[in-house]
């Protein structure tokens, strides 16, 4: 009696298992759609032709959503969200991330036996922002790191010259997820291309990378010993660019005086003969000029003493009464 009590319970625990496996089996095989935030999808009836005379119900988990019946459409949630066309396909408007989760789908006959179960497994996920490359290149460290500014993981790739990298991450800070590549070369000079995608978007980013890496003592050094001899040598050449001009100039002041001499002993052998034309002219003017002064002086002074005289001939006048 004891034995067969065990081989009973052995019995159901190996059937709970086969059960448990198919259940969990059909679960992940379950077909999966995908849709935008703030967008829509639809969900469709996989592998079933819908006739007029079926009977359809929508659930999420265990809620019913909408239902169809001899042609006529009945909301159980929000109207504006769901609707069910007579072919037994689901819209969903307006979505947001708590739309995400596992629909299931049933179909009855007009004796109301049921025909097909089917599940549906809805991702929601918002399009990705574009990604950005960034670099670090100094003495002692070269890295790329290509991030992106958004909420939910999506899928980070990086890579160098067409050719997908082997990184770590991503890493989630500030609200900002980044992979890192250091990479062995010590000088890099390359093109980078960040991807950033997930299952309803994809935006990519590239850049092309110039970076000398760490230097060294002797590199260092023979830089600035040439950028000092550089400087020496400009100066040189200022200062034998100015001394030249300055010797012009002197020259130049020197030519000039000699010049001005020249021009003036020409001026006088120009201006000599032209004196004996104007002398002759000069020479009776002043010989003629004092003749009418003698004359003007003889013809104004006799006329002077005549007012005089009548003018004292009226004093004889009142004397004499």
């Amino acid at each position: 009696m004891i034995l067969k009590i065990n081989f009973r319970g052995i019995f159901l625990a190996k059937c709970l298992v086969v059960l448990f496996s198919c259940i969990k089996g059909s679960a992940n095989e379950a077909p999966k759609a995908y849709g935008i935030q703030n967008g829509s999808v639809f969900l469709n009836i996989p592998d079933f032709k819908v006739e007029k005379r079926h009977e359809i119900s929508w659930f999420k988990i265990t809620s019913l959503l909408v239902k169809v019946k001899n042609s006529t459409v009945k909301h159980y949630r929000d109207i504006e969200k769901y609707m069910m066309f007579l072919n037994g396909t689901l819209k969903i408007d307006r979505l947001v991330e708590e739309d995400s989760g596992n629909y299931n789908v049933k179909v009855y006959d007009d004796r109301g036996q049921l025909q097909v179960e089917k599940y549906l497994i809805l991702n929601v996920q918002e399009i990705v922002s574009k990604p950005e490359i960034k670099w670090i290149c100094s003495e002692k460290l070269i890295k790329v790191i290509c991030e992106v500014k958004q909420k939910n993981k999506p899928a980070l790739h990086l890579l160098q010259n067409n050719r997908m990298l082997s990184v770590n991450g991503p890493i989630y800070t500030n609200g900002t997820w980044k992979i890192e590549y250091p990479p062995k070369a010590r000088i890099l000079t390359a093109k980078f291309q960040c991807e950033v995608k997930n299952d309803v978007s994809k935006r990519t980013d590239d850049q092309e990378i110039k970076c000398s890496g760490p230097l060294d003592i002797v590199l260092i050094g023979s830089i600035a010993g040439g950028s000092v001899v550089f400087i020496i040598f400009l100066a040189l050449l200022i200062y034998c660019i100015r001394k030249n001009r300055a010797e012009r100039y002197e020259e130049q002041d020197d030519e000039t005086p000699m010049q001005i001499r020249q021009v003036g002993d020409e001026l006088k052998y120009q201006e000599l003969p032209q004196s004996p034309v104007h002398a002759p002219q000069k020479q009776p003017c002043q010989q003629q000029r004092p003749p009418p002064q003698s004359q003007t002086l003889y013809q104004v002074v006799p006329p002077r003493p005549r007012p005089r005289t009548q003018l004292k001939s009226p004093s004889h006048m009142k004397e004499r009464p």
